[in-house]
């Protein structure tokens, strides 16, 4: 069975990106989660739970954008 070689090239390609992409979408959802709650008007504990729930969308997304990338740029060949 034939080892497999690790591709610096790509692993610095998906590192950069993944801080990136994963950078904004958090903040993004952050962002999302602030701004509702406080349209909406319900108070703090509500607004929290709306940005944690908002965060963990957003570290969701950021998964699948790796995993995405993981997939078109493989790190071992």
């Amino acid at each position: 069975m034939a080892e497999k070689r690790f591709n610096r090239a790509n692993f610095v390609a998906i590192t950069c990106a993944a801080i990136l992409v994963g950078t904004e979408i958090i903040a993004a959802a952050l962002a999302l989660g602030w701004a509702l709650g406080g349209l909406s008007g319900w108070g703090q504990e509500f607004t929290a739970g709306l940005v944690v729930v908002c965060l963990a969308i957003g570290i969701y997304l950021t998964y699948r954008f790796i995993r995405g990338a993981l997939k078109a740029e493989p790190i071992y060949e």
